[in-house]
């Protein structure tokens, strides 16, 4: 199959331009003033534009993401402010917000509506998700527990596929990458979508097989194996839409299996170990419509998930899988012009169990049960919710508040308020918000005494239309977490604990600038760690934290050279990196910088085709993953140098 994907990817199979279509943000027809007014739902159930939204968000559209070339979603997330990404274990890479590392059960990151986090310890594996089908993604940076619960406590990424009206018909996309080292990445999807004034299909297929690195690590003996060819990704995923009436129905099958060999120790494997994250997940909506100011949504979702699977008798002797089921039922009253409330509840059931083996096989690694030594365990949760908001002339406030309970650790309450006041030229927001995290299952089943971590964040948000083509926007934070829950190796065993508070206080920088040539973002993010009572975050020097730069620029800029000849240069620099590189010893890693250049041709074959070709890391920096605690981990080289490919083709 993996040479099946590449020869399509060779061959440049193809999708095109976008049919104009009112369904979806059309980027490129776009004013300034239309971008800075995008809607966004991320933030809230009452629905606002991102300068009014009661949160720091910051939405990418398709045509930034395509633009820029992007890879994959790190590519299109390196470009929002505050993100930053370091290696967990056994190769995963995962998110950091504002210098907090957030990557178990901290960011809840939404694929059309469905919780990709896993339910042991909350991770995503963002690699999996394909960008050719992505409509936009919305990001808030800062705690969305009040809308989301326990798996949003220092932010939320919310990515919306592409719709029947979007796609209007069907459409192919290949890609094929080489570095100079050698490795290889390859990717197909087939996009299909039949839109209506009644019933609405989508059907969106992906197929991908990728060399995670292709340099040399180093674990923290000395002993060092090239991750080329001991490091391969492959992804399988289909995802169908379909709509009619009040009535939504979605089903994603996503298979997504890696092998590596790094491990969670200081010591490599002897040979790649097979890491699979299979999940499938399914849900069916309804919107009814009891008068023209009352909106009720019923909803029924459902996810089977095998995460890190991949039995060894001799390393890993768990593999399980996971069940979630959640029923939820929500209503937004709009009481008139100026004022709209709304309110809800959800219960959830998520239960695990550990798959069946002889364990007389397992030598080394004896089967790990879940706590007080059971097979299968199961959790229930139930939450309320509210929020309203008013219009006023001074601006308009929100509040909202959520409390969720739960039957294994203590109960957790979210209130979060805004002000926010959006004019012609400027725009000011202030925003006090408490999120938490839940425990997962294998984060209990190591420690049955854990209670959910809680943070306290205080925004400042500020934008400025300097001129019909440029907006300016500044924004300042405080982020403190209380108890948060830490992940650290004890001899051969992991273990969790909670450990007083750690916490980050910063700036964040953004111009957006659209003129007739074309577009430019440019953005430059800082945060000072305070008061940080967690050993295993420290990094030796007061105000940085381990593996996240204090100081982030990045840019994104596509031009318009000749007629349909797009060019788009992009860039991120990190200053202040520091991670742990040997057993003791954290070091200095300096600053780096990541140059990509994409190239498009497009409305080629009368608007049908489009061709692309990039150069990823175009002088070769030497970045790599850091661990963001002290967890035994070396630094993960990423890519060298990459030229890739890309075509799209619309039937």
């Amino acid at each position: 199959m993996k040479r099946t994907i590449f020869l399509l990817a060779a061959l440049l199979l193809p999708s095109a331009a976008r049919a104009q279509d009112l369904d979806y943000f059309n980027f490129e027809k776009a004013s300034l003033q239309d971008v800075i007014n995008i809607r966004s739902d991320a933030a809230s159930r009452l629905g606002f534009a991102e300068r009014e939204a009661p949160a720091i968000v910051t939405v990418l559209t398709r045509d930034e993401i395509l633009d820029s070339g992007a890879r994959n979603v790190f590519d299109a997330l390196s470009q929002v402010p505050g993100l930053d990404f370091g290696v967990d274990v056994e190769g995963n890479i995962g998110l950091g917000i504002r210098g907090n590392w957030a990557h178990e059960g901290k960011v809840l990151v939404l694929v059309d509506g469905q919780r990709y986090n896993e339910d042991f310890m909350g991770t995503v594996q963002l690699e999996r998700i394909p960008v050719e089908e992505i409509e936009k993604i919305e990001v808030i940076r800062g705690p969305g527990s009040v809308i989301y619960g326990g798996s949003a406590e220092l932010g939320v990424i919310k990515i919306t596929t592409l719709n029947a009206g979007e796609i209007n018909g069907s459409q192919a996309a290949a890609a094929y990458g080489r570095t100079a080292k050698g490795a290889q990445d390859g990717s197909f999807n087939f996009s299909y979508g039949r839109p209506g004034p009644g019933a609405q299909l989508t059907a969106q297929l992906y197929l991908a097989d990728a060399d995670k690195g292709d340099r040399r690590y180093t674990d923290f003996n000395g002993d060092s194996y090239s991750m080329k060819g001991a490091s391969p990704l492959s992804s399988r995923s289909l995802n169908l839409g379909f709509s009619e009436g009040g009535w939504k129905a979605r089903v994603i099958a996503d298979l997504y299996r890696t092998r590596e060999r790094d491990g969670w120790t200081d010591t490599i494997l002897p040979s790649p170990l097979r890491r699979d994250f299979d999940s499938y997940f399914a849900e069916l909506r309804r919107d009814f419509k009891p008068s023209e100011l009352l909106t009720v949504t019923a909803a029924l979702n459902g996810t089977y998930e095998r995460p890190y699977w991949g039995f060894n008798p001799d390393y890993y002797g768990r593999d399980r899988s996971s069940r979630y089921l959640k029923a939820a039922l929500n209503t937004v009253y709009a009481a008139s012009a100026r004022s709209r409330l709304s309110a809800g509840a959800e219960v959830s059931v998520v239960g695990a169990r550990l798959a069946s083996y002889d364990v007389a096989l397992s030598t080394s690694a004896p089967p790990l049960y879940f706590a007080n030594g059971r097979r299968s365990v199961a959790y229930t949760n139930s939450a309320v919710f509210m929020e309203g908001m008013e219009e006023f002339s001074f601006g308009t406030l929100s509040a909202g508040a959520r409390y969720d309970d739960n039957e294994d650790f203590a109960s957790a309450f979210s209130p979060r308020i805004a002000w926010t006041k959006a004019m012609d030229k400027f725009h000011f927001k202030a925003i006090y918000g408490m999120g938490f995290r839940s425990p997962g299952i294998d984060n209990l089943t190591a420690n049955p005494r854990l209670k959910p971590e809680k943070s306290k964040t205080t925004e400042l948000e500020t934008g400025y239309l300097a001129c019909t083509d440029v907006y300016l926007t500044a924004d300042v934070f405080d982020m403190r977490i209380d108890d948060p829950i830490v992940f650290y190796t004890s001899g051969a065993g992991q273990e969790y604990g909670n450990y007083g508070h750690t916490g980050t206080r910063g700036f964040e920088l953004s111009a957006k600038v659209k003129k007739n040539w074309g577009y430019a973002n440019l953005s430059y993010s800082y945060y000072v760690a305070y008061d940080n009572k967690v050993d295993f975050y420290d990094s030796g020097v007061s105000g940085t934290l381990l593996a996240f730069a204090r100081g982030k620029a990045a840019l994104s800029a596509s031009f318009s050279a000749a007629r349909d000849l797009v060019i788009s240069p992009s860039a991120v620099y990190y200053s202040g990196r520091r991670g742990y590189t040997a057993a003791n010893t954290v070091t200095d890693l300096g600053d780096v910088a990541l140059v990509n250049l994409y190239i498009a041709r497009k409305n080629l074959l009368r608007g049908r085709l489009e061709l692309g070709f990039g150069v990823y890391n175009v002088f070769n920096a030497p970045y790599s993953y850091i661990q963001p605690y002290d967890g035994g981990h070396s630094p993960l080289p990423a890519l060298s140098r990459e030229f890739r490919t890309r075509a799209a083709y619309r039937f």
